[in-house]
């Protein structure tokens, strides 16, 4: 089924302005930096560009992808720990600063190693201000010279406007590259029709 709606990264279609998103997501990955921010309307191909990145992913980086981005803080750094398979004590798991001091412990040894963590939030629109004030302390994670780890903010138009608000402006300040996906112009909307044809 060539128009499925459920994305298919073998079927990727790249347009200009997706080539560019992606290249924008490899170079942050293998990069250090503060944050990355991508946005566009509903349908414009964010998701898909995603799993691209994620089958693109270098073999020294590990992703923690959150999906469903409705939660709590605590719940936010629970989910972070688990999908980055960080062993947390029965006692520390309903603890910030217990899972936050975990993390850092965790994300050190894998800098030691030559690793890249990277954290994928989808969705990113509906992070509550809490927990993007969560995601601001978790970009203070650094050695002297290298934030230890990589978060890119997947979201909707919306999330622009959000990062612009006055209480969130120290979290604005922090995101290193922003890129917005536009929807197909003409040229590039006949191709891809040919391109999941073919």
């Amino acid at each position: 089924k060539p128009f499925a709606i459920t994305p298919d990264p073998r079927y990727l279609y790249l347009g200009a302005r997706h080539a560019e998103a992606l290249a924008h997501l490899v170079y942050g990955i293998n990069e250090a930096g503060g944050f990355i921010q991508l946005t566009g309307e509903v349908g414009t191909g964010k998701t898909t560009t995603i799993r691209s990145l994620l089958a693109r992913t270098p073999g020294n980086a590990e992703i923690a992808l959150i999906i469903n981005p409705r939660l709590s803080p605590l719940e936010f750094l629970q989910t972070i720990c688990e999908e980055l398979g960080v062993a947390v004590a029965d006692s520390a798991s309903g603890n910030s600063k217990e899972l936050v001091d975990q993390l850092n412990r965790y994300l050190l040894r894998a800098h030691a190693a030559g690793r890249r963590v990277v954290l994928i939030v989808d969705e990113a629109q509906n992070l509550s201000a809490e927990v993007l004030e969560q995601v601001r302390l978790l970009t203070n994670l650094e050695t002297e010279s290298q934030k230890l780890l990589q978060i890119i903010l997947i979201g909707q138009p919306e999330l622009r406007s959000l990062l612009e608000r006055n209480d969130l402006r120290q979290l604005a300040q922090r995101v290193t590259a922003r890129y917005h996906l536009e929807p197909l112009g003409r040229d590039d909307t006949l191709a891809y029709v040919r391109h999941r044809l073919r």
